[in-house]
């Protein structure tokens, strides 16, 4: 009985023990919350600048019928060809024309609750790269004219964006730093070096696109301003907290 009693009481004093380290161990964790890096600041930051557009894209939609298929590519391949060879002659090169969203459908109509095929709709897109905005209206012009039938665009872009986002996470970067300044001023503290920071969301919007199936005429009797792009940038910044 009394071997028995040593045993009871030996198990009940090691289950004390362990119970007491887990509870040391918890009040320990909960001083420095997870993931957490003492002595430190984080602070996200947004900028934004501005750059005039030096390029337009253009997309040049040719959509043709025929009895079957292979005539119905074979007209709108030619006309997507006679589109190339019209920009060409305004001064685009070879390398920014791009064909693209090449579709072949067929054209059906109920009969007696079957579907019959009356014919195919081939359809395909020439993209253009404009680099001399001030020729745009003339480029959309000879493609109206050679046969482009859905004309989309223009959307305005900066061909080498680099300096203009480099710019906005300079200010991204400033503006997180100044978050991290008053949150170390209300806190008693100062903003030392820099220890890490990573960027987001850094990006051009684009100018605004137009649409129309004949904007030719338009093109030359409307003045096409570029205006300014908008390029963001958004960064997260941990600082030393001195």
């Amino acid at each position: 009985m009394a071997l028995r009693n040593r045993y009871a009481t030996a198990a009940l004093l090691a289950a004390l023990a362990l119970a007491l380290v887990t509870l040391a161990g918890c009040g320990e964790a909960s001083t420095t919350p997870a993931g957490a890096a003492a002595g430190t600041v984080t602070a996200s930051g947004a900028g934004t600048t501005q750059a005039v557009p030096d390029t337009a894209e253009m997309s040049f939609g040719v959509t043709t019928m025929s009895s079957n298929a292979k005539s119905a590519l074979d007209e709108a391949s030619k006309s997507a060809e006679q589109i190339a060879s019209a920009v060409k002659k305004q001064g685009i090169a070879d390398e920014d024309i791009q064909t693209q969203d090449v579709s072949v459908y067929p054209q059906t109509v109920d009969q007696d609750g079957k579907q019959v095929i009356t014919g195919y709709q081939a359809s395909l897109n020439v993209r253009v790269k404009v680099r001399d905005i001030s020729k745009l209206g003339e480029i959309i012009s000879a493609a109206n004219a050679a046969g482009a039938n859905d004309i989309s665009g223009p959307t305005f872009i900066i061909d080498d964006p680099a300096p203009a986002r480099a710019k906005a996470i300079g200010e991204a970067v400033a503006d997180a730093r100044k978050s991290a300044e008053a949150m170390a001023k209300a806190a008693g503290k100062s903003v030392g070096a820099v220890l890490s920071m990573s960027s987001s969301d850094v990006g051009l919007v684009p100018g605004q696109m137009y649409s129309a199936s004949d904007v030719a005429g338009a093109a030359k009797a409307v003045p096409i301003e570029p205006g300014q792009l908008d390029i963001t940038a958004n960064v997260v910044v941990v600082f030393e907290l001195k």
